[in-house]
């Protein structure tokens, strides 16, 4: 018996352990799809919108995993057993919103809500105060305790899940320890990351999550539109709305 850890593609349709270790693999985004880079590869994640392009218009995303279930067929004459996709809800990515200019320092602008218990919690990137080529992806403190705004914010003397430098061009992620798990590989309107470092399925998940929010970020700060005045305004209090803000400091929305 081999002692390689499961392919992604493996683990996703087995039925074992729900945090199986996945071997390095090469994830690309495709549209609202990410799949392994082989020339036959199934979907992987699936997102409702497309990441790479969207704006500060945009509240919310779902990611979903993708799951490979074996059912069995009825209606064929040896009831053989057949693999459909499954979506698993894991993470919805959101944008912090507020009608002020600025958010709190404490609060990422882009963050993963974890959808299930099973995931390892909610994150967001936090930019390295002296250099804009660095983040650091650090749990959050949901409820939004720690600012005035009760947005969703870094939960403090929390331990940071990667480390995220920019390096010759390309994203580098590294775990708490310094230890590199991944690399960003960009070209003309393409996405990939490559993981270099076996990892849990929920630490992949949220590492596919946070990538997601760095690409959303980047995009909403390269393709935001300039909106003065009421026409401003009213822009903010609707996306509020949407982000389900029901009231500002008298605002009705």
């Amino acid at each position: 018996m081999s002692d390689r850890p499961p392919s992604y593609a493996e683990a996703a349709t087995a039925s074992g352990p729900v945090d199986d270790v996945m071997q390095p693999t090469i994830l690309v985004l495709a549209g609202q799809t990410i799949h392994a880079e082989t020339a036959s590869s199934a979907p992987l994640y699936h997102l409702d919108r497309g990441i790479a392009s969207l704006s500060r218009a945009t509240a919310k995303v779902t990611l979903e995993r993708v799951e490979r279930v074996e059912r069995v067929v009825r209606t064929s004459s040896d009831n053989s057993p057949s693999l459909r996709d499954h979506r698993r809800h894991i993470f919805t990515l959101e944008r912090s919103w507020t009608v002020y200019n600025s958010l709190p320092s404490n609060c990422p602008p882009f963050f993963a809500r974890a959808a299930s218990k099973r995931a390892l919690g909610h994150f967001g990137l936090k930019k390295a105060r002296l250099r804009s080529s660095a983040f650091t992806a650090l749990p959050l403190d949901i409820a939004g305790k720690g600012n005035k705004l009760g947005l969703p914010g870094f939960a403090s003397d929390a331990r940071p899940l990667f480390e995220v430098r920019r390096k010759d061009g390309r994203w580098e992620w590294a775990d708490r320890e310094g230890n590199a798990v991944a690399v960003e590989d960009e070209g003309e309107d393409t996405h990939r990351m490559i993981v270099t470092a076996p990892l849990s399925r929920s630490t992949l998940d949220a590492l596919v999550a946070l990538w997601c929010c760095r690409l959303w970020e980047y995009s909403a700060d390269h393709t935001e539109e300039v909106q003065q005045g009421m026409d401003g305004i009213r822009s903010k209090l609707k996306m509020g709305k949407d982000a389900g803000v029901t009231g500002v400091q008298g605002w009705t929305l």
